[in-house]
Order: structure tokens, then sequence, then C-alpha cells
């Protein structure tokens, strides 16, 4: 787990029973994910960029999803 959390710096500050720092990282992962969508469909329509683009949102889509689990993981655990 420890290596997870190396790779994952936000979801390591995640305390104990603390409903807030849980709240704050999962909302800084949705809008890492949700403004690389966005990206995604303004620059989507050009061609070679456009599947950089989708490429690019895809990877921080699942970064985002793994780093927001961790987080509900670190959460409960240490409850």
């Amino acid at each position: 787990m420890k290596a997870l959390y190396s790779l994952f710096p936000l979801s390591e500050l995640v305390a104990s029973g603390d409903m807030r720092s849980l709240a704050v990282t999962l909302v800084i992962y949705v809008l890492g994910a949700a403004i690389m969508a966005i990206l995604n469909v303004v620059l989507g329509w050009i061609p070679i960029l456009g599947l950089l683009t989708q490429a690019a949102s895809v990877l921080m889509t699942i970064y985002c999803v793994t780093g927001a689990v961790l987080a509900v993981m670190r959460f409960w655990r240490e409850a």
C-alpha cells in the first residue's frame, strides 16, 4: 500500500475519520477529471491533438478514480 500512496500523494493526506479531508480530496479528484474532459471536448475537433487529449483524458480519469478509491479506503481502514 505504501507504494500506491507514493503515486497518489493526495490520497495519503486523508485522515482517519475526518470527513472534511476526504471530501476535499474527492472534490479535487473530480475537478481534475472534469477539467481534462472539458479540454477533450474543446480540443477534440483537431485531428492529432484530439487523439492526444482523448488518451490523456482517459488516463487522467483512471488516475482520479484510483486516487479516489484509495482515499476512501484510507478513510475507512483507519477509522
